[in-house]
Protein backbone atom coordinates (compact mmCIF):
# COMPACT_ATOMS: atom_id res chain seq x y z
CA UNK A 1 0.00 0.00 0.00
CA UNK A 2 2.83 2.38 0.81
CA UNK A 3 4.14 1.90 -2.75
CA UNK A 4 0.68 2.90 -4.07
CA UNK A 5 0.74 6.02 -1.89
CA UNK A 6 4.22 6.91 -3.16
CA UNK A 7 3.17 6.38 -6.81
CA UNK A 8 0.13 8.62 -6.34
CA UNK A 9 2.27 11.37 -4.78
CA UNK A 10 4.74 11.09 -7.67
CA UNK A 11 1.96 11.60 -10.22
CA UNK A 12 -0.24 14.15 -8.41
CA UNK A 13 1.06 17.33 -6.79
CA UNK A 14 -0.75 19.22 -4.07
CA UNK A 15 -1.51 21.94 -6.65
CA UNK A 16 -2.95 19.38 -9.12
CA UNK A 17 -5.33 18.02 -6.50
CA UNK A 18 -6.46 21.17 -4.70
CA UNK A 19 -6.85 23.23 -7.91
CA UNK A 20 -9.48 20.72 -9.08
CA UNK A 21 -11.56 21.75 -6.05
CA UNK A 22 -10.62 25.40 -5.43
CA UNK A 23 -9.59 28.49 -7.37
CA UNK A 24 -5.93 29.16 -6.51
CA UNK A 25 -3.95 32.41 -6.60
CA UNK A 26 -0.16 32.58 -6.89
CA UNK A 27 1.55 33.87 -3.73
CA UNK A 28 5.29 33.97 -4.35
CA UNK A 29 6.42 30.39 -4.82
CA UNK A 30 3.27 29.18 -3.03
CA UNK A 31 -0.47 29.39 -3.70
CA UNK A 32 -3.44 30.65 -1.70
CA UNK A 33 -7.23 30.28 -1.75
CA UNK A 34 -10.30 30.77 0.39
CA UNK A 35 -10.39 27.92 2.87
CA UNK A 36 -13.07 25.30 2.08
CA UNK A 37 -13.19 24.17 5.72
CA UNK A 38 -14.46 27.39 7.31
CA UNK A 39 -16.20 30.59 6.16
CA UNK A 40 -13.85 33.45 5.28
CA UNK A 41 -13.84 36.51 3.04
CA UNK A 42 -10.09 36.77 2.39
CA UNK A 43 -7.82 33.82 1.51
CA UNK A 44 -5.91 32.30 4.41
CA UNK A 45 -5.50 28.80 2.94
CA UNK A 46 -1.95 28.28 1.55
CA UNK A 47 -0.30 25.52 -0.50
CA UNK A 48 3.41 24.76 -0.59
CA UNK A 49 4.33 22.84 -3.79
CA UNK A 50 7.83 22.17 -2.42
CA UNK A 51 6.50 20.49 0.71
CA UNK A 52 3.38 19.00 -0.88
CA UNK A 53 1.39 20.46 2.02
CA UNK A 54 -1.46 22.86 2.72
CA UNK A 55 -2.06 25.05 5.76
CA UNK A 56 -4.89 27.40 6.78
CA UNK A 57 -4.01 30.32 9.04
CA UNK A 58 -7.70 30.78 9.82
CA UNK A 59 -8.76 27.38 11.14
CA UNK A 60 -5.47 25.46 11.37
CA UNK A 61 -6.41 22.80 8.78
CA UNK A 62 -3.24 21.18 7.38
CA UNK A 63 -1.97 18.09 5.62
CA UNK A 64 -1.14 16.53 2.26
CA UNK A 65 -3.22 15.46 -0.77
CA UNK A 66 -4.74 12.51 1.11
CA UNK A 67 -5.87 14.47 4.16
CA UNK A 68 -7.26 17.22 1.90
CA UNK A 69 -9.42 14.77 -0.05
CA UNK A 70 -10.47 13.05 3.20
CA UNK A 71 -11.59 16.36 4.71
CA UNK A 72 -13.11 17.86 1.56
CA UNK A 73 -14.96 14.73 0.42
CA UNK A 74 -15.97 13.65 3.93
CA UNK A 75 -14.39 10.22 3.52
CA UNK A 76 -11.69 8.20 5.29
CA UNK A 77 -8.10 7.48 4.23
CA UNK A 78 -9.07 4.44 2.16
CA UNK A 79 -11.77 6.46 0.39
CA UNK A 80 -9.29 9.26 -0.38
CA UNK A 81 -6.80 6.66 -1.57
CA UNK A 82 -9.38 5.19 -3.96
CA UNK A 83 -10.33 8.63 -5.37
CA UNK A 84 -6.70 9.69 -5.91
CA UNK A 85 -5.60 6.30 -7.27
CA UNK A 86 -8.30 6.45 -9.96
CA UNK A 87 -7.23 9.98 -10.87
CA UNK A 88 -3.53 9.10 -10.95
CA UNK A 89 -4.08 5.85 -12.85
CA UNK A 90 -2.53 3.79 -10.06
CA UNK A 91 -3.80 0.26 -9.42
CA UNK A 92 -4.29 -0.36 -5.72
CA UNK A 93 -2.91 -3.50 -4.13
CA UNK A 94 -4.71 -5.28 -1.29
CA UNK A 95 -4.74 -3.19 1.86
CA UNK A 96 -2.66 -4.71 4.67
CA UNK A 97 -2.39 -1.96 7.25
CA UNK A 98 -1.26 -2.06 10.86
CA UNK A 99 -4.28 -0.10 12.00
CA UNK A 100 -6.83 -2.60 13.32
CA UNK A 101 -9.77 -0.23 12.70
CA UNK A 102 -8.78 0.20 9.05
CA UNK A 103 -8.39 -3.57 8.60
CA UNK A 104 -11.83 -4.07 10.12
CA UNK A 105 -13.40 -1.43 7.90
CA UNK A 106 -11.84 -3.01 4.84
CA UNK A 107 -13.64 -6.28 5.70
CA UNK A 108 -16.93 -4.42 6.16
CA UNK A 109 -16.55 -2.73 2.76
CA UNK A 110 -15.98 -6.15 1.20
CA UNK A 111 -19.18 -7.48 2.79
CA UNK A 112 -21.19 -4.58 1.36
CA UNK A 113 -19.65 -5.08 -2.09
CA UNK A 114 -20.45 -8.81 -2.08
CA UNK A 115 -24.01 -8.08 -0.93
CA UNK A 116 -24.41 -5.59 -3.79
CA UNK A 117 -23.23 -8.17 -6.32
CA UNK A 118 -25.65 -10.71 -4.82
CA UNK A 119 -28.60 -8.30 -5.05
CA UNK A 120 -27.68 -7.31 -8.63
CA UNK A 121 -27.66 -10.96 -9.68
CA UNK A 122 -31.04 -11.52 -8.02
CA UNK A 123 -32.58 -8.60 -9.93
CA UNK A 124 -31.61 -10.06 -13.28
CA UNK A 125 -33.36 -13.31 -12.28
CA UNK A 126 -36.53 -11.63 -11.00
CA UNK A 127 -38.80 -10.57 -13.87
CA UNK A 128 -41.36 -8.81 -11.63
CA UNK A 129 -38.73 -6.59 -9.96
CA UNK A 130 -37.12 -5.72 -13.29
CA UNK A 131 -40.47 -4.86 -14.88
CA UNK A 132 -41.31 -2.59 -11.94
CA UNK A 133 -38.13 -0.55 -12.51
CA UNK A 134 -38.63 -0.36 -16.28
CA UNK A 135 -42.26 0.60 -15.72
CA UNK A 136 -41.17 3.54 -13.55
CA UNK A 137 -39.18 4.87 -16.51
CA UNK A 138 -35.67 3.61 -15.72
CA UNK A 139 -33.60 2.23 -18.58
CA UNK A 140 -31.10 -0.64 -18.47
CA UNK A 141 -28.14 1.74 -18.41
CA UNK A 142 -29.42 3.55 -15.28
CA UNK A 143 -30.19 0.26 -13.52
CA UNK A 144 -26.64 -0.91 -14.17
CA UNK A 145 -25.03 2.45 -13.40
CA UNK A 146 -26.74 2.72 -10.00
CA UNK A 147 -26.22 -1.01 -9.32
CA UNK A 148 -29.87 -1.55 -8.41
CA UNK A 149 -30.62 -5.04 -7.09
CA UNK A 150 -33.25 -7.18 -5.46
CA UNK A 151 -33.38 -8.83 -2.01
CA UNK A 152 -35.13 -12.19 -2.23
CA UNK A 153 -38.28 -12.67 -0.19
CA UNK A 154 -36.40 -15.11 2.01
CA UNK A 155 -35.33 -15.09 5.65
CA UNK A 156 -31.66 -15.98 5.18
CA UNK A 157 -30.61 -15.60 1.54
CA UNK A 158 -27.98 -12.84 1.90
CA UNK A 159 -26.83 -14.17 5.28
CA UNK A 160 -26.22 -17.69 3.90
CA UNK A 161 -24.50 -16.26 0.81
CA UNK A 162 -22.09 -14.11 2.82
CA UNK A 163 -21.27 -16.85 5.33
CA UNK A 164 -20.37 -19.14 2.42
CA UNK A 165 -18.08 -16.36 1.18
CA UNK A 166 -16.18 -16.63 4.48
CA UNK A 167 -17.52 -13.60 6.33
CA UNK A 168 -18.29 -13.71 10.05
CA UNK A 169 -21.80 -13.44 11.43
CA UNK A 170 -20.87 -10.51 13.73
CA UNK A 171 -19.46 -8.49 10.82
CA UNK A 172 -22.53 -9.13 8.66
CA UNK A 173 -24.69 -7.87 11.53
CA UNK A 174 -22.39 -4.90 12.11
CA UNK A 175 -23.10 -3.48 8.62
CA UNK A 176 -26.86 -3.81 9.17
CA UNK A 177 -27.62 -6.62 6.69
CA UNK A 178 -29.02 -9.01 9.29
CA UNK A 179 -30.92 -8.74 12.58
CA UNK A 180 -31.15 -10.99 15.62
CA UNK A 181 -34.30 -12.24 17.34
CA UNK A 182 -34.39 -14.99 19.98
CA UNK A 183 -30.79 -15.93 19.15
CA UNK A 184 -31.73 -16.41 15.49
CA UNK A 185 -30.46 -14.25 12.63
CA UNK A 186 -32.52 -13.17 9.64
CA UNK A 187 -32.06 -10.82 6.68
CA UNK A 188 -33.03 -7.18 7.34
CA UNK A 189 -34.05 -6.66 3.69
CA UNK A 190 -36.53 -9.14 2.18
CA UNK A 191 -38.62 -8.82 -0.98
CA UNK A 192 -37.28 -5.35 -1.73
CA UNK A 193 -35.77 -3.42 -4.63
CA UNK A 194 -32.29 -2.56 -3.36
CA UNK A 195 -30.64 0.82 -3.96
CA UNK A 196 -26.97 0.87 -2.83
CA UNK A 197 -25.90 4.05 -1.03
CA UNK A 198 -22.29 5.00 -1.78
CA UNK A 199 -19.79 7.24 -0.05
CA UNK A 200 -18.09 10.01 -2.03
CA UNK A 201 -15.45 7.59 -3.32
CA UNK A 202 -18.07 5.20 -4.71
CA UNK A 203 -17.89 2.45 -2.07
CA UNK A 204 -21.19 0.87 -1.00
CA UNK A 205 -21.85 1.73 2.65
CA UNK A 206 -25.61 1.22 3.07
CA UNK A 207 -28.83 0.25 1.31
CA UNK A 208 -32.30 1.65 0.85
CA UNK A 209 -34.86 -1.03 0.04
CA UNK A 210 -38.28 -0.40 -1.52
CA UNK A 211 -40.96 -3.02 -0.91
CA UNK A 212 -41.93 -4.72 -4.17
CA UNK A 213 -45.34 -5.95 -2.94
CA UNK A 214 -47.05 -6.25 0.41
CA UNK A 215 -47.45 -9.73 1.92
CA UNK A 216 -51.22 -10.44 1.83
CA UNK A 217 -50.90 -12.77 4.84
CA UNK A 218 -49.18 -10.16 7.02
CA UNK A 219 -51.29 -8.38 9.65
CA UNK A 220 -48.90 -5.43 9.70
CA UNK A 221 -48.30 -3.27 6.63
CA UNK A 222 -44.58 -3.13 5.92
CA UNK A 223 -42.82 0.20 5.43
CA UNK A 224 -42.59 1.32 1.82
CA UNK A 225 -38.88 2.07 2.26
CA UNK A 226 -36.44 0.47 4.68
CA UNK A 227 -32.98 1.96 5.16
CA UNK A 228 -29.78 0.66 6.69
CA UNK A 229 -29.23 1.66 10.32
CA UNK A 230 -26.20 3.73 11.31
CA UNK A 231 -23.11 1.50 11.13
CA UNK A 232 -19.31 1.96 11.30
CA UNK A 233 -19.53 2.72 7.56
CA UNK A 234 -22.78 4.69 7.40
CA UNK A 235 -23.82 7.84 9.23
CA UNK A 236 -27.01 9.17 7.68
CA UNK A 237 -26.08 12.77 8.53
CA UNK A 238 -22.90 12.50 6.44
CA UNK A 239 -24.20 10.85 3.27
CA UNK A 240 -26.36 11.81 0.29
CA UNK A 241 -27.63 9.34 -2.27
CA UNK A 242 -25.88 9.88 -5.61
CA UNK A 243 -23.28 12.40 -4.41
CA UNK A 244 -20.41 10.24 -5.69
CA UNK A 245 -21.85 10.51 -9.21
CA UNK A 246 -23.05 14.13 -8.94
CA UNK A 247 -20.06 15.95 -7.40
CA UNK A 248 -18.20 16.73 -10.65
CA UNK A 249 -21.36 18.07 -12.29
CA UNK A 250 -22.16 20.15 -9.19
CA UNK A 251 -18.74 21.83 -9.38
CA UNK A 252 -19.09 22.35 -13.15
CA UNK A 253 -22.65 23.77 -13.05
CA UNK A 254 -22.14 25.59 -9.72
CA UNK A 255 -25.44 24.44 -8.22
CA UNK A 256 -26.98 21.34 -6.66
CA UNK A 257 -30.50 19.98 -7.17
CA UNK A 258 -31.79 18.12 -4.11
CA UNK A 259 -34.68 15.65 -4.47
CA UNK A 260 -36.29 13.29 -1.96
CA UNK A 261 -36.34 9.81 -3.46
CA UNK A 262 -34.10 7.39 -5.32
CA UNK A 263 -36.39 7.31 -8.35
CA UNK A 264 -36.40 11.12 -8.46
CA UNK A 265 -32.62 11.12 -8.47
CA UNK A 266 -32.01 8.31 -10.96
CA UNK A 267 -34.50 9.71 -13.48
CA UNK A 268 -32.95 13.18 -13.02
CA UNK A 269 -29.54 11.75 -13.90
CA UNK A 270 -31.09 9.79 -16.76
CA UNK A 271 -32.56 13.06 -18.11
CA UNK A 272 -29.15 14.78 -17.97
CA UNK A 273 -29.39 16.53 -14.58
CA UNK A 274 -26.27 14.83 -13.19
CA UNK A 275 -25.85 17.53 -10.51
CA UNK A 276 -28.73 15.99 -8.51
CA UNK A 277 -28.54 14.27 -5.11
CA UNK A 278 -31.25 12.70 -2.94
CA UNK A 279 -31.93 12.74 0.79
CA UNK A 280 -33.69 9.38 0.79
CA UNK A 281 -32.45 7.36 3.75
CA UNK A 282 -30.38 10.28 4.99
CA UNK A 283 -31.03 13.56 6.76
CA UNK A 284 -29.79 17.14 6.75
CA UNK A 285 -28.56 18.07 10.22
CA UNK A 286 -27.08 21.09 11.93
CA UNK A 287 -23.36 20.65 12.32
CA UNK A 288 -21.24 22.72 14.65
CA UNK A 289 -19.89 21.28 17.90
CA UNK A 290 -17.58 23.03 20.38
CA UNK A 291 -15.79 25.18 17.85
CA UNK A 292 -14.85 22.30 15.58
CA UNK A 293 -16.66 21.74 12.31
CA UNK A 294 -18.40 18.40 12.08
CA UNK A 295 -18.78 17.57 8.40
CA UNK A 296 -22.35 16.75 7.35
CA UNK A 297 -24.04 16.14 4.03
CA UNK A 298 -25.08 19.78 3.50
CA UNK A 299 -21.58 20.95 4.44
CA UNK A 300 -20.15 18.62 1.79
CA UNK A 301 -22.48 20.08 -0.84
CA UNK A 302 -21.50 23.64 0.07
CA UNK A 303 -17.83 22.86 -0.60
CA UNK A 304 -18.83 21.96 -4.16
CA UNK A 305 -21.19 24.94 -4.66
CA UNK A 306 -22.99 27.41 -2.42
CA UNK A 307 -26.05 27.40 -4.72
CA UNK A 308 -28.75 24.84 -3.95
CA UNK A 309 -32.21 24.03 -5.35
CA UNK A 310 -34.69 21.96 -3.34
CA UNK A 311 -37.07 20.01 -5.59
CA UNK A 312 -39.22 18.19 -3.06
CA UNK A 313 -42.77 16.89 -3.54
CA UNK A 314 -45.34 19.69 -3.66
CA UNK A 315 -47.45 18.37 -0.76
CA UNK A 316 -47.35 19.80 2.77
CA UNK A 317 -44.80 17.22 3.94
CA UNK A 318 -42.50 18.14 1.06
CA UNK A 319 -42.82 21.86 1.82
CA UNK A 320 -42.03 21.25 5.52
CA UNK A 321 -38.99 19.15 4.60
CA UNK A 322 -37.73 21.81 2.17
CA UNK A 323 -38.20 24.47 4.86
CA UNK A 324 -36.16 22.55 7.45
CA UNK A 325 -33.37 21.91 4.96
CA UNK A 326 -33.40 25.50 3.70
CA UNK A 327 -32.97 26.96 7.20
CA UNK A 328 -29.79 24.91 7.68
CA UNK A 329 -28.54 25.87 4.20
CA UNK A 330 -29.11 29.58 4.89
CA UNK A 331 -27.18 29.26 8.16
CA UNK A 332 -24.24 28.08 6.03
CA UNK A 333 -24.49 31.18 3.78
CA UNK A 334 -25.89 29.20 0.85
CA UNK A 335 -28.16 30.64 -1.84
CA UNK A 336 -31.40 28.67 -1.55
CA UNK A 337 -34.03 28.19 -4.27
CA UNK A 338 -37.00 25.83 -4.60
CA UNK A 339 -38.81 24.25 -7.55
CA UNK A 340 -42.59 24.43 -7.59
CA UNK A 341 -44.38 21.15 -8.38
CA UNK A 342 -47.92 22.36 -9.01
CA UNK A 343 -49.53 19.02 -9.92
CA UNK A 344 -50.89 17.34 -6.80
CA UNK A 345 -49.68 13.82 -6.10
CA UNK A 346 -46.79 14.02 -8.53
CA UNK A 347 -43.09 13.97 -7.75
CA UNK A 348 -40.03 14.80 -9.91
CA UNK A 349 -39.82 11.17 -11.13
CA UNK A 350 -43.39 11.33 -12.50
CA UNK A 351 -42.75 14.62 -14.29
CA UNK A 352 -39.43 13.50 -15.79
CA UNK A 353 -40.94 10.21 -16.98
CA UNK A 354 -43.75 12.10 -18.77
CA UNK A 355 -41.63 14.90 -20.22
CA UNK A 356 -37.97 15.64 -19.32
CA UNK A 357 -38.28 19.05 -21.07
CA UNK A 358 -40.98 20.05 -18.59
CA UNK A 359 -38.61 19.26 -15.70
CA UNK A 360 -35.91 21.37 -17.35
CA UNK A 361 -38.35 24.30 -17.55
CA UNK A 362 -39.31 23.87 -13.88
CA UNK A 363 -35.65 23.94 -12.82
CA UNK A 364 -35.18 27.06 -14.93
CA UNK A 365 -38.11 28.75 -13.14
CA UNK A 366 -36.79 28.05 -9.62
CA UNK A 367 -37.74 30.61 -6.98
CA UNK A 368 -36.07 32.01 -3.87
CA UNK A 369 -37.11 30.07 -0.75
CA UNK A 370 -38.27 33.18 1.16
CA UNK A 371 -40.18 34.54 -1.84
CA UNK A 372 -41.82 31.11 -2.25
CA UNK A 373 -43.04 31.08 1.35
CA UNK A 374 -44.12 34.71 1.19
CA UNK A 375 -46.19 34.01 -1.94
CA UNK A 376 -47.85 31.05 -0.17
CA UNK A 377 -48.75 33.31 2.78
CA UNK A 378 -50.29 35.90 0.45
CA UNK A 379 -52.29 33.19 -1.34
CA UNK A 380 -53.65 31.68 1.87
CA UNK A 381 -54.32 34.83 3.92
CA UNK A 382 -56.06 38.06 3.03
CA UNK A 383 -56.29 39.89 6.37
CA UNK A 384 -53.33 41.88 7.73
CA UNK A 385 -53.17 40.32 11.21
CA UNK A 386 -53.13 36.66 10.05
CA UNK A 387 -50.48 37.62 7.50
CA UNK A 388 -48.38 39.26 10.20
CA UNK A 389 -48.54 36.11 12.36
CA UNK A 390 -47.69 33.89 9.40
CA UNK A 391 -44.69 36.07 8.50
CA UNK A 392 -43.35 35.78 12.04
CA UNK A 393 -43.89 32.03 12.06
CA UNK A 394 -42.65 31.16 8.56
CA UNK A 395 -40.43 34.01 7.29
CA UNK A 396 -38.57 35.29 10.36
CA UNK A 397 -36.80 31.92 10.99
CA UNK A 398 -35.26 32.29 7.52
CA UNK A 399 -34.24 35.93 8.10
CA UNK A 400 -32.56 34.97 11.39
CA UNK A 401 -30.17 32.68 9.48
CA UNK A 402 -29.07 35.36 6.99
CA UNK A 403 -25.86 37.16 7.93
CA UNK A 404 -26.11 40.01 5.41
CA UNK A 405 -27.97 43.08 6.73
CA UNK A 406 -28.53 44.24 3.12
CA UNK A 407 -30.24 40.96 2.20
CA UNK A 408 -32.45 41.16 5.28
CA UNK A 409 -33.42 44.71 4.38
CA UNK A 410 -34.28 43.66 0.81
CA UNK A 411 -36.51 40.86 2.08
CA UNK A 412 -38.28 43.21 4.52
CA UNK A 413 -38.96 45.53 1.58
CA UNK A 414 -40.36 42.59 -0.42
CA UNK A 415 -42.63 41.65 2.50
CA UNK A 416 -43.95 45.22 2.58
CA UNK A 417 -44.55 45.30 -1.19
CA UNK A 418 -46.49 42.00 -1.17
CA UNK A 419 -48.43 42.35 2.08
CA UNK A 420 -48.85 46.09 2.57
CA UNK A 421 -47.52 45.86 6.12
CA UNK A 422 -45.33 48.96 6.74
CA UNK A 423 -41.57 48.30 6.69
CA UNK A 424 -41.17 49.93 10.13
CA UNK A 425 -43.73 47.54 11.62
CA UNK A 426 -41.99 44.54 10.02
CA UNK A 427 -38.60 45.72 11.32
CA UNK A 428 -39.98 46.23 14.84
CA UNK A 429 -41.63 42.79 14.84
CA UNK A 430 -38.44 41.16 13.60
CA UNK A 431 -36.32 42.86 16.30
CA UNK A 432 -38.72 41.57 18.98
CA UNK A 433 -38.59 38.09 17.44
CA UNK A 434 -34.79 38.14 17.32
CA UNK A 435 -34.63 39.31 20.95
CA UNK A 436 -36.88 36.45 22.08
CA UNK A 437 -34.80 33.93 20.13
CA UNK A 438 -31.62 35.27 21.67
CA UNK A 439 -33.03 34.85 25.19
CA UNK A 440 -34.05 31.27 24.37
CA UNK A 441 -30.58 30.52 23.00
CA UNK A 442 -28.92 31.98 26.08
CA UNK A 443 -31.15 29.95 28.38
CA UNK A 444 -30.44 26.70 26.49
CA UNK A 445 -27.55 24.84 28.20
CA UNK A 446 -27.03 22.68 25.10
CA UNK A 447 -25.99 25.66 22.97
CA UNK A 448 -22.27 26.32 23.04
CA UNK A 449 -21.89 30.07 23.42
CA UNK A 450 -18.13 30.04 23.01
CA UNK A 451 -17.77 27.79 19.99
CA UNK A 452 -14.97 29.85 18.45
CA UNK A 453 -12.30 30.01 21.11
CA UNK A 454 -9.96 32.84 20.32
CA UNK A 455 -6.24 32.32 20.59
CA UNK A 456 -4.78 35.00 22.86
CA UNK A 457 -2.59 37.70 21.34
CA UNK A 458 0.40 36.45 23.32
CA UNK A 459 0.07 32.90 21.96
CA UNK A 460 -0.25 34.22 18.39
CA UNK A 461 2.93 36.28 18.81
CA UNK A 462 4.74 33.33 20.40
CA UNK A 463 3.80 31.06 17.52
CA UNK A 464 4.87 33.62 14.93
CA UNK A 465 8.27 34.32 16.52
CA UNK A 466 9.08 30.69 17.34
CA UNK A 467 8.01 29.70 13.80
CA UNK A 468 10.50 32.22 12.39
CA UNK A 469 13.23 30.85 14.66
CA UNK A 470 12.50 27.22 13.70
CA UNK A 471 12.32 28.04 10.01
CA UNK A 472 15.45 30.10 9.57
CA UNK A 473 17.79 29.00 12.32
CA UNK A 474 21.34 30.22 11.76
CA UNK A 475 20.66 31.15 8.11
CA UNK A 476 19.25 34.57 8.97
CA UNK A 477 21.13 37.83 8.64
CA UNK A 478 23.21 39.00 11.59
CA UNK A 479 20.66 41.75 12.35
CA UNK A 480 17.83 39.22 12.79
CA UNK A 481 20.10 36.97 14.87
CA UNK A 482 20.92 39.95 17.10
CA UNK A 483 17.23 40.77 17.59
CA UNK A 484 16.48 37.17 18.64
CA UNK A 485 19.53 37.20 20.96
CA UNK A 486 18.36 40.47 22.57
CA UNK A 487 14.93 38.90 23.08
CA UNK A 488 16.52 35.91 24.82
CA UNK A 489 18.49 38.23 27.12
CA UNK A 490 15.42 40.33 27.90
CA UNK A 491 13.21 37.44 29.02
CA UNK A 492 16.09 35.31 30.40
CA UNK A 493 17.75 32.22 28.88
CA UNK A 494 15.70 29.85 31.01
CA UNK A 495 12.40 31.41 29.92
CA UNK A 496 13.60 31.50 26.31
CA UNK A 497 14.47 27.77 26.42
CA UNK A 498 11.09 26.99 27.98
CA UNK A 499 9.39 28.92 25.16
CA UNK A 500 11.25 27.00 22.45
CA UNK A 501 10.55 23.65 24.16
CA UNK A 502 6.87 24.56 24.52
CA UNK A 503 6.48 24.45 20.73
CA UNK A 504 9.08 21.80 19.92
CA UNK A 505 6.49 19.11 19.08
CA UNK A 506 4.88 21.33 16.42
CA UNK A 507 8.10 22.89 15.13
CA UNK A 508 7.45 21.64 11.57
CA UNK A 509 3.97 23.17 11.53
CA UNK A 510 5.20 26.53 12.85
CA UNK A 511 8.11 26.50 10.42
CA UNK A 512 5.63 25.82 7.60
CA UNK A 513 3.45 28.71 8.81
CA UNK A 514 6.45 31.06 8.69
CA UNK A 515 7.43 29.85 5.22
CA UNK A 516 3.93 30.43 3.86
CA UNK A 517 3.66 33.80 5.58
CA UNK A 518 6.95 35.21 4.34
CA UNK A 519 7.44 33.16 1.12
CA UNK A 520 11.21 33.23 1.38
CA UNK A 521 13.71 34.29 4.03
CA UNK A 522 14.72 37.45 2.21
CA UNK A 523 11.21 38.77 2.73
CA UNK A 524 11.47 38.69 6.53
CA UNK A 525 11.81 42.38 7.26
CA UNK A 526 14.00 43.41 10.18
CA UNK A 527 11.32 45.85 11.33
CA UNK A 528 8.66 43.13 11.38
CA UNK A 529 10.75 40.74 13.51
CA UNK A 530 11.56 43.66 15.80
CA UNK A 531 7.85 44.54 16.08
CA UNK A 532 6.89 40.93 16.91
CA UNK A 533 9.51 40.82 19.65
CA UNK A 534 8.45 44.17 21.14
CA UNK A 535 4.78 43.16 21.13
CA UNK A 536 5.53 39.76 22.66
CA UNK A 537 7.70 41.28 25.38
CA UNK A 538 4.92 43.74 26.15
CA UNK A 539 2.37 40.90 26.42
CA UNK A 540 4.69 38.95 28.75
CA UNK A 541 5.16 42.03 30.93
CA UNK A 542 1.40 42.70 30.95
CA UNK A 543 0.80 39.18 32.24
CA UNK A 544 3.50 39.64 34.90
CA UNK A 545 2.04 43.02 35.84
CA UNK A 546 -1.43 41.54 36.29
CA UNK A 547 -0.12 38.65 38.43
CA UNK A 548 1.89 41.06 40.56
CA UNK A 549 -1.12 43.34 40.98
CA UNK A 550 -3.09 40.44 42.46
CA UNK A 551 -0.22 39.74 44.87
CA UNK A 552 -0.09 43.41 45.91
CA UNK A 553 -3.80 43.40 46.69
CA UNK A 554 -3.31 40.27 48.78
CA UNK A 555 -0.36 41.89 50.69
CA UNK A 556 -2.54 44.93 51.37
CA UNK A 557 -5.31 42.71 52.69
CA UNK A 558 -3.07 40.77 55.08
CA UNK A 559 -0.98 43.93 55.83
CA UNK A 560 2.38 42.34 55.05
CA UNK A 561 4.31 45.61 54.65
CA UNK A 562 7.70 44.05 53.85
CA UNK A 563 6.48 41.93 50.96
CA UNK A 564 4.19 44.73 49.82
CA UNK A 565 7.15 47.10 49.53
CA UNK A 566 9.14 44.52 47.52
CA UNK A 567 6.24 43.85 45.17
CA UNK A 568 5.59 47.57 44.61
CA UNK A 569 9.23 48.02 43.58
CA UNK A 570 8.97 45.12 41.14
CA UNK A 571 5.68 46.48 39.85
CA UNK A 572 7.31 49.85 39.12
CA UNK A 573 10.15 48.09 37.25
CA UNK A 574 7.62 46.35 35.01
CA UNK A 575 5.85 49.66 34.33
CA UNK A 576 9.18 51.19 33.31
CA UNK A 577 9.96 48.25 31.00
CA UNK A 578 6.56 48.55 29.32
CA UNK A 579 7.11 52.28 28.86
CA UNK A 580 10.53 51.59 27.37
CA UNK A 581 9.02 49.19 24.84
CA UNK A 582 6.44 51.79 23.84
CA UNK A 583 9.20 54.35 23.33
CA UNK A 584 11.24 51.87 21.28
CA UNK A 585 8.22 51.28 19.07
CA UNK A 586 8.06 55.00 18.27
CA UNK A 587 11.67 55.12 17.09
Amino acid sequence: MSSSVDKIKERLSIVDVVSSYLTLQKAGKNYKAKCPFHNEKTPSFFLSPDRGMYYCFGCGAKGDIFSFVEHFEGTDFLGALKILAERAGVELTEYQGKDGDKDKKNILYKIMEEATLFYEKNLNLNIEAKEYLLGRGLNEKSIKNFRIGYALDSWNSVFDYLVKKGFKQNDIELVGLIKENNNKHYDRFRGRIMFPVNDSSGRVIAFSGRILKQNPNSKIEEAKYLNSPDTPLFDKSNVLFGLDKAKSAIRKNDYTIVVEGQMDLILSHQAGFINTVAVSGTAFTDTTTSGEEKVNNLGLIKRLSSNIIFAYDGDNAGIRAATRSAIIALSLDMQVKVVLIPEEGKDPADIIKEDPKKWKEMIKNKIDIITFNLNKICENTKEREPRRRQIEEKIFPFLKMINSAIKKSNYIKEIYEKTGIPEKAIEDDYKKYESRQLKEDNSNPNINKNSDKEISRRLKLERRLVGIIFWGGDKYSQKIKNLIKFFEEDIGTENYTDLINKYKDISKDLSFEAELWYNDKNNILIDEVREIILNLEEEILNDEQYSLLLKIKEQERIKDKEKLKEDLINYQKIVEKIEKIKNNRKK
